[in-house]
C-alpha cells in the first residue's frame, strides 16, 4: 500500500468515528448532558442547549471550564462511550443538519 492511500484509509477511518461520536453524543443526550453537567460544573445547561454542533460543544466547555481542547474532546468521546485517544481531530467533528444538542 502507498503512502497515499494509507492516509486515505487512516482519513476514511477517523471520520467514520467522528460520525460515530456524534452519533452516540445525540442518541443519549439527555444522559450525558448531565454526566457533562457533573464532570464540568461551570457549564450550564444553557451552554449546551446552544451548542449547534460538537465543535461548539467543546469550544463552550473547554471555554467555561478552563480545559484544553483536547482534554474535553477526550471526556467527551468516554461519555458517549466510544473510547478517547483515538486522535480524532476537533476541527473535523461537524454537526448533524446543524440541529442543537438540546433539539
Amino acid at each position: 500500500m502507498t503512502q497515499v492511500q494509507d492516509r486515505q484509509e487512516q482519513q476514511q477511518e477517523r471520520q467514520r468515528r467522528e460520525q460515530q461520536i456524534e452519533r452516540q453524543l445525540r442518541q443519549n443526550w439527555r444522559q450525558i448532558r448531565y454526566s457533562i453537567l457533573d464532570q464540568f460544573g461551570q457549564v450550564s445547561t444553557a451552554d449546551l442547549d446552544a451548542a449547534t454542533n460538537v465543535n461548539d460543544l467543546v469550544a463552550r466547555i473547554a471555554d467555561k471550564t478552563h480545559h484544553s481542547e483536547r482534554y474535553v474532546q477526550n471526556r467527551l468521546q468516554e461519555l458517549a462511550g466510544v473510547g478517547a485517544g483515538q486522535g480524532i481531530g476537533i476541527q473535523n467533528l461537524q454537526g448533524i443538519q446543524g440541529q442543537r444538542f438540546g433539539a
